[in-house]
């Protein structure tokens, strides 16, 4: 009898797998042969689910930006904000080298105008300002984003030795 194979679970599953290659390896210099490779593949099988490495970034965008998601009143606490942009933070931070690794491989070579245009990065950028916009309001979803990921880059860049809690401080 038959394998049954669920295609589409098994194509989310190759595309959650990839995106730590992606984070490790970039996008330019990566190869569907290579990516094949590292998820223990053929190159036929990636390509059966993926017709390009173009495809597959874009399935791999939706699993690389995933971070939780908060809901609150309008009229939560600031603690309680705090404490759910903390979680959020925390949760960018474990992959945040990484992203910004392959997000800087992603962008260039690109001028303004293909990335204002490119899907993948408005999306990501959507999905990280949706996730804020649950805990602050749409209003301050972009400004309170910018601080958020400028303190990650701030704890990046000195071993994060800015603790998280910083955040009630910047905002």
């Amino acid at each position: 009898m038959p394998k049954i194979v669920d295609h589409d679970k098994y194509r989310a599953e190759l595309a959650q797998r990839a995106v730590p290659v992606f984070r490790r390896e970039g996008f330019n210099g990566m190869s569907m042969r290579r990516m094949a490779e590292a998820l223990g593949v053929s190159k036929g099988v990636l390509y059966h689910y993926f017709p390009s490495k173009q495809a597959l970034f874009e399935a791999c965008s939706g699993f690389a930006t995933e971070v939780p998601r908060f809901s609150l009143e309008t009229d939560a606490s600031t603690a309680e904000k705090l404490q759910a942009l903390t979680v959020i933070a925390a949760a960018m931070e474990d992959s945040f080298a990484g992203e910004l690794t392959l997000l800087l491989d992603y962008t260039r070579n690109r001028n303004a105008d293909e990335l204002a245009q490119d899907p993948e990065m408005n999306s990501a950028l959507a999905r990280y300002t949706e996730a804020i916009a649950g805990v602050v309001g749409e209003e301050n979803a972009l400004k309170t984003l910018t601080h958020l990921l400028g303190i990650l880059l701030i704890r990046l860049l000195g071993g994060r030795q800015l603790p998280l809690s910083h955040i009630a401080e910047v905002l």
